[in-house]
């Protein structure tokens, strides 16, 4: 029995943007969703969501779409979760996802079946289970919906509430009670300054590690395009680590200062020891005295928690901003053990495949920073190009060189940067901007806001439309107008050059810059 059917297990993000490709490129998807609604983490009030009524988006709306498809007009720089969602819904809708989407329908077990084929086990809402077979399954369930509580001593012992920050449902349930946030992630810190807005005690903001903090706007414009864009990716091949993270602190504290100077703790001086995180309003909040911050919990108490510090707290609520676990229960024993799947991570080639799992992909189950929507459709566009036939899928040597690599990357991290995955999956996907066939856009493509249309220029699936768009979302938050490169981005630049001569494009764009550069 052969089927010509793909399984997408999810409906947020990945998942339609994994059924859009599949059709793109003649295959079948069949996308089952658990809840009513597509969505995923942006289904606010979805059991799956952790998503908060007032929470907006922490990337600009350009970098929170997909290549061919834009927000419309209005949409606000960072964008509300209702608008996400709306952008979601309006995307499956004009490429004519519904007939290929199942909602209220739970994914129960993969399971290996016949000729390179699997088994996927459902159960509707009222209880119908269905068992078919697929020629193709991708995973695309999320990687923040299973919430990871800490095993700090005495946390049963706690008298009050305690709650993870996936449950966390807006501010007005806590005012006047004192809050103890424990975690200075992006959630932690975007509730804490949430928080921070009722009126009464301030918040305890508690960290075992202080990070440097990026505001999410410098000098009006969005602080991505300065820390998560191509320049930066180059720079991660030529220079060491260590130097490399002197650089990024050096312009975090230059631009954002150093939190202990707004009065919270002092992070690390070395970057990779303390990493940073993103939030607009923590750093106002704490040199407000609305948020105090204090060192790592040694253990909770039964009315708050003994710190790191030796200092003592009390509180009436706990809130664990305590990240989350990899969570897919679905999965047959044998396919776990194959992608050794734990709470943090998968054996995989470049996130993706495994050499003995023909026919499975795995979208957007790696942690990253930075907005997830350009990477998961590229992700998905390889997916497609490489089950369709019309771009060759990697031969197990590369998958098992991928592997290796895998393997050495958790060993020292456990999250990419979203212009280091861009750049890995357009690589694979053949879809990377030839810098010298673009030099007028340079400054765009090369120090800009990595906007997802100019994955679009050439190669696979390229559109005519692709250069317009690319120009109009790269220049949206500067009145339509280019921005011509300063002196630091052109010595940025040579230095690449000199530093990349195997790069030939970079070369030859130096080249047809070099009278401009001279004047």
């Amino acid at each position: 029995m052969n089927t010509s059917k793909v399984a997408i297990v999810g409906g947020g993000p990945a998942g339609i943007a994994a059924a859009k490709s599949l059709l793109e490129d003649g295959l079948t998807p069949v996308l089952i969703e658990q809840s009513s609604h597509i969505g995923g983490q942006w289904n606010q009030g979805a059991a799956h969501s952790g998503i908060w009524p007032d929470m907006h988006a922490n990337s600009p709306h350009v970098l929170m779409s997909f290549s061919d498809f834009d927000h419309p007009a209005g949409t606000q720089m960072f964008p509300s979760n209702q608008e996400v969602l709306a952008y979601l819904t309006a995307y499956a809708r004009h490429f004519g996802l519904g007939p290929y989407i199942r909602l209220n329908t739970r994914v129960e077990l993969i399971s290996r079946g016949p000729e390179g084929q699997y088994w996927v086990t459902t159960r509707t809402q009222d209880g119908e289970e269905e068992k078919e077979l697929f020629s193709h399954v991708i995973l695309a369930s999320g990687r923040y919906n299973y919430p990871n509580f800490p095993n700090t001593p005495g946390l049963d012992q706690f008298r009050g509430q305690v709650l993870h920050s996936f449950a966390y449902r807006g501010r007005q349930a806590f005012a006047g009670q004192r809050v103890l946030v424990v975690g200075n992630s992006i959630s932690g810190l975007e509730i804490a300054s949430d928080l921070a807005l009722n009126d009464g005690p301030p918040v305890l903001s508690s960290c075992r590690k202080p990070r440097y903090i990026i505001r999410k706007l410098l000098h009006g414009l969005p602080a991505e395009q300065h820390v998560f864009n191509r320049f930066a990716t180059y720079l991660g091949q030529i220079l060491p680590p260590p130097e490399a993270a002197a650089g990024l602190k050096h312009f975090i504290v230059e631009n954002f200062g150093n939190p202990a100077d707004f009065g919270g703790l002092p992070p690390s001086d070395n970057l990779l020891e303390a990493g940073a995180s993103m939030c607009q309003e923590y750093l106002d909040q704490l040199a407000s005295g609305r948020i105090r911050a204090v060192t790592g919990v040694r253990t909770f108490t039964p009315t708050g928690a003994l710190l790191t510090s030796g200092e003592e707290v009390t509180a009436d609520v706990l809130l664990l901003a305590t990240g989350y676990g990899l969570h897919l229960p679905f999965l047959s024993e044998d396919i776990r053990q194959t992608v050794l799947a734990d709470d943090k991570c998968l054996d995989l080639h470049h996130f993706t495949f495994h050499p003995d799992l023909p026919n499975v992909a795995f979208l957007g189950l790696f942690g990253q920073i930075g907005s997830y929507f350009p990477t998961v459709e590229l992700q998905a566009r390889w997916v497609a190009a490489c089950w369709s036939g019309q771009h060759a899928l990697p031969t197990r040597t590369q998958m098992e060189q991928g592997l290796a690599e895998s393997e050495q990357f958790k060993q020292v991290r456990e999250e990419i940067t979203s212009h280091e995955s861009m750049h890995l999956f357009s690589q694979d996907l053949g879809v990377a901007p030839t810098l010298d066939r673009y030099p007028d856009l340079v400054r765009e493509l090369l120090f800009g806001l990595l906007v997802p249309a100019q994955f679009r220029l050439e190669g696979h699936r390229s559109r005519p439309d692709a250069r317009a768009r690319f120009e109009q979302n790269s220049r949206c938050y500067t009145a339509g107008q280019a921005v011509p490169l300063d002196q630091q981005q052109r010595a940025g630049l040579m230095m690449l050059a000199r530093a990349l001569p195997q790069n030939q494009a970079l070369q030859n764009l130096v080249e047809q810059l070099q009278p401009v550069a001279v004047l």
